[in-house]
C-alpha cells in the first residue's frame, strides 16, 4: 500500500512550512459549466443498484399531419400518442486512501495529513475530468462504429475552420445549440497560428477567455482521441448530468498503531457514489454491481449506445493529426 514516506518530503536542519507541489493536470472542460447536477441522477445514485433506466418523453412527431375539421360527426380523427424512451445510466462506486506515518509528520514539522486534505478535492475533481474525457471518447467512438460518425469530422493532419464550422453543422440547424469547444494544446497552437481565435480582454487588457465564433474554447491536453490524434468537442449547454449519492461511510480515518513499525500511522479514506452521464447516450456496458467502470472503460465504444436523434445531442466533434501505431 502506497504511503507517504520520509523520502516524500523534504528533511533539513531547519524546518519550514511546506508549500504543495500542485500538479500540472487541468481541469478546464469539467469545469467549464457543461455539466450540470441533476436531481433525477441524484435519486439513481441513490438507489444503491449500480445502473437504473432513465425514463424521459420523446417529443411530439411533427411529421404526423393535423387532422383537417370538417362538419361530419362519423369522421373521426387521428389521435398521435405521446411516447416515452429511456436510457441507462452507470453508478461509480469510488474509494481512495492516503497514508501518513506519524514519524513522517513529527520529521518534516508541518501536517502531511492536513495537505491530503486540502487537496482531496482537487483529487476528485481530476478524477471526474478523466471520466468525463472518458465518455467524450467512448460517445465519438461509439457514434463511429454506430452511427456513420453523423456527429464527427475526420480534418487530417491538421485542424482548419471548415472543419469545426462542418462539425458543428453535423446538427444540422441545430447547430446553434453548442456554447463551448474543448481543445487540446497543439489544436490550439494551431488555431492561433491560422488566426482563428479572438481574445476577450478586461479594462486593462488581460486575457479573460479564448473566443472561436463567439464561443469559449477551453484548452486542456486530455482532448486526445488515440496515439498522435487529438479530439476537439463541441458541447451543448447540460452535455453531461451529474448526481451524487451517499456512501455509506463518506470519510473515515484509519488509526495503524503498529504502522511505520510501531511508531504509528494514519490513513484518511474518502468514498463517493457519483454519476457521470452524457446526454442522449446510455451506458451499454457491465452492470456488475461491485466492479464500478474505470475512466478508460468508460473511452470505449461498447459501453455506450445513443437513443437520442441526431440533432437533440449536443455533441460533435473533430478528430485531427496522423494517428500512430501502438
Amino acid at each position: 500500500m502506497a504511503t507517504t514516506q520520509l523520502s516524500d518530503v523534504f528533511v533539513a536542519d531547519y524546518y519550514a512550512a511546506l508549500d504543495p507541489v500542485n500538479s500540472p493536470e487541468k481541469t478546464a472542460v469539467y469545469d467549464s459549466g457543461i455539466v450540470t447536477r441533476s436531481p433525477v441522477l441524484d435519486a439513481v445514485a441513490s438507489n444503491g443498484q449500480g445502473t437504473a433506466e432513465v425514463a424521459y418523453w420523446q417529443d411530439l412527431d411533427a411529421d404526423e399531419a393535423p387532422n383537417i375539421s370538417n362538419d361530419d360527426p362519423d369522421d373521426l380523427g387521428e389521435v398521435g400518442k405521446a411516447a416515452q424512451g429511456s436510457m441507462r445510466a452507470r453508478t461509480l462506486f469510488l474509494n481512495k486512501g492516503y497514508g501518513v506515518a506519524d514519524l513522517t509528520a513529527e520529521l518534516a514539522n508541518s501536517e502531511p495529513m492536513q495537505h491530503i486534505r486540502n487537496r482531496f478535492g482537487t483529487y476528485w475533481t481530476r478524477q471526474w475530468q478523466r471520466y468525463l474525457l472518458g465518455a467524450a471518447r467512448g460517445i465519438i467512438a461509439s457514434n463511429i462504429a454506430n452511427n456513420d460518425g453523423d456527429m464527427v469530422i475526420d480534418a487530417g493532419a491538421t485542424i482548419s475552420a471548415g472543419a469545426f464550422q462542418d462539425a458543428a453543422f453535423t446538427a444540422g440547424d441545430a447547430a446553434d445549440q453548442f456554447g463551448a469547444i474543448g481543445v487540446h494544446s497543439v489544436v490550439m497552437n494551431q488555431m492561433v497560428k491560422q488566426d482563428l481565435i479572438e481574445y476577450l480582454r478586461d479594462s486593462e487588457g488581460k486575457i479573460i477567455l479564448a473566443t472561436y465564433l463567439g464561443k469559449p474554447v477551453f484548452m486542456d491536453d486530455g482532448l486526445t482521441y488515440s496515439a498522435g490524434q487529438y479530439l476537439s468537442v463541441f458541447f451543448g449547454q447540460g452535455a453531461f448530468g451529474y448526481g451524487v449519492g451517499t456512501p455509506h461511510t463518506p470519510e473515515e480515518l484509519q488509526r495503524k498503531p503498529d504502522g511505520g513499525n510501531g511508531g504509528g500511522a494514519e490513513v484518511l479514506w474518502e468514498r463517493k457514489t457519483y454519476i457521470l452521464q452524457p446526454a442522449g447516450f446510455s451506458w451499454a456496458g457491465s452492470n456488475t454491481l461491485n466492479q464500478s467502470p474505470s475512466a478508460t472503460q468508460y473511452a470505449a465504444a461498447a459501453n455506450w449506445t445513443r437513443v437520442f436523434d441526431r440533432k437533440q445531442v449536443p455533441f460533435a466533434a473533430v478528430i485531427s493529426g496522423t494517428a500512430t501505431a501502438p
